[in-house]
């Protein structure tokens, strides 16, 4: 084990010999530093807290601090970081709010510079936050998702699997998986690109599409276009939405991008 003479470690904590922990960290009693873990100058880690195993840690870095919410009185709570993941210069993760709750950051995460992660999120794996996103409480992102620089995520919303959030985003309902969602929350296509990247096929981004056109682009209720796309989809990536539709949702579904009426004129316009 590496450790700065300046790090203050609790007897308490359970940190693994391989680790490497540098000036002027602090770690409590009740943190557990899985194996292969890297620390750099001024990690705090507090709280019930659990860092997997090969997880790098950038200057500045807070983890299981207590929740930023006025209901909770020190309760036990907890926080848990999968293996491989690296949080960058002053990422802030909060513990749950409600006693033994959890928030939960995946394994092979990426959560660049400044972002924060309310209490009792649940972040998926091989997620990336870029600069300075803000999860508010209870937020659920699915796996592979990735959130542009700056976008704000409201309490108990959803964002789904392999999701594409723009840069400074306003995201106050659930997205669902594969979006490509807009500045307004709301869902401009499909995230062509991500899917590609996680090595879907041609035929499976197609059944995706058709799922969309389903979904988004019938006539009648949202409802009734949910119901259709549950009866003819029955396998397949597509079932993600369909799973993530018969969810509870807090927050109810955002829709189609609004198109101004400059952006309709533009389209009709011979080229």
């Amino acid at each position: 084990m590496s450790i700065h003479p300046t790090a203050l470690i609790d007897p308490k904590a359970e940190v693994h010999e391989s680790v490497e922990v540098g000036p002027f960290c602090v770690i409590e009693a009740n943190v557990r530093v899985g194996a292969g873990c890297r620390l750099c100058k001024g990690v705090y880690l507090t709280g019930w807290t659990d860092i997997g195993e090969d997880c790098e840690l950038h200057p500045g870095v807070v983890v299981g601090h207590a929740p930023q919410d006025t209901k909770y009185q020190g309760q036990r709570t907890h926080c848990r970081i999968g293996r491989g993941t690296v949080l960058r210069e002053y990422v802030t993760i909060h513990r749950g709010t409600i006693p033994d709750s959890e928030t939960v950051v995946g394994a092979e995460c990426f959560l660049l510079a400044g972002a924060h992660v309310g209490h009792n999120c649940v972040v998926g794996d091989h997620v990336t936050l870029i600069n300075n996103v803000l999860l508010a409480g209870h937020v659920f992102v699915g796996d592979r998702a990735t959130i542009g620089g700056g976008a704000a995520i409201h309490q108990f919303a959803r964002i789904g699997t392999l999701t594409m959030i723009s840069g400074g985003a306003r995201v106050s309902m659930d997205v669902v998986p594969y979006a490509l969602c807009d500045a307004d929350g709301r869902v401009a296509g499909i995230n062509r690109v991500g899917l590609r990247r996680a090595g879907l096929s041609l035929e499976q981004v197609a059944e995706i599409r058709a799922a969309y056109r389903t979904l988004f682009n019938q006539t009648g209720s949202f409802g009734q276009a949910v119901a259709r796309l549950t009866e003819h989809v029955t396998d397949g990536p597509a079932m993600e939405l369909v799973r993530f539709l018969a969810e509870e949702s807090h927050r109810g579904i955002a829709g189609r991008t609004r198109r101004t009426s400059e952006s309709r004129k533009s389209a009709s316009t011979p080229k």
